[in-house]
């Protein structure tokens, strides 16, 4: 177990007053791809809704933390974004009554339009998402806030390829690479959800392929392996059931 994720995630245990978690995304943390994905729900920010009733990750554990603990989990990705749009929007993101952020961010930052050329070096475009990673790590810390951050699920081969209008300049492994070097410099928490996702499928027998619902989002059984590595890193107990098989 992370002894520095346990320290955060201890706070929600036996909680002497009601703790708020905040989870920070893109369209994989939304709910892009599980069954029933609509921005039906209350506003987040420029335009962006909540997806209420779809099926994903985070619904699942705000369903189970807020059964088991005095807690409130509050779900603020926005599908499409960038690390700049946390950046940019950081303070109607992030509430001061936030106790705990997860934040699951960089799937969307590793392609350049064509229309903003020149191209960059594979280099060069891992430095800026680096740099942004560090300033909001450092937003996070002038505000007081706990975050765990958490790279991304793998994405299928095909995904990882140059588009029609983009360049994918880096991958979803340098994205993970990157927080872990953050995580390594700055001092803060970082769970490899790229890793996890990729030893299951492997462990398994089963491609990466068959738990995405279009080569990036996951399926409904994609969220489900989500949800359940994710308690596991954060050291939180789930209940055992007849469907469990993670």
């Amino acid at each position: 177990m992370n002894k520095e994720i346990a320290k955060i995630i201890n706070k929600v245990i036996l909680a002497e007053r009601m703790v708020h978690i905040k989870l920070l995304g893109d369209s994989i943390t939304h709910g892009v791809g599980g069954t029933g994905f609509e921005q039906n729900g209350e506003p987040i920010v420029n335009g962006f809704a909540r997806n209420k009733d779809g099926y994903c990750w985070a619904k699942q554990f705000k369903e189970y933390m807020e059964s088991q603990y005095d807690c409130t989990v509050t779900n603020n990705a926005c599908t499409g974004t960038k690390i700049e749009f946390i950046i940019d929007n950081f303070e109607q993101l992030v509430d001061v009554d936030d106790d705990i952020v997860i934040c699951t961010i960089g799937t969307n930052n590793r392609h350049q339009y064509i229309v903003d050329a020149p191209k960059h070096t594979k280099r060069e475009h891992m430095e800026i998402f680096y740099g942004n990673i560090i300033k909001l790590y450092g937003k996070f810390k002038e505000m007081g806030k706990d975050v765990i951050f958490v790279a991304n699920i793998p994405a299928s081969a095909e995904n990882e390829k140059d588009k029609a209008d983009f360049w994918r300049i880096f991958h979803m492994n340098d994205v993970n690479d990157l927080y872990m070097k953050a995580s390594t410099v700055c001092g803060f928490p970082f769970i490899s959800m790229y890793s996890l996702f990729l030893e299951y499928c492997e462990l398994k027998g089963i491609t990466v392929d068959s738990l995405l619902a279009d080569g990036l989002h996951p399926n409904d059984k994609g969220y489900d392996v989500m949800f359940r590595l994710l308690l596991k890193e954060l050291g939180i107990g789930r209940k055992v059931c007849e469907t469990t098989t993670v």
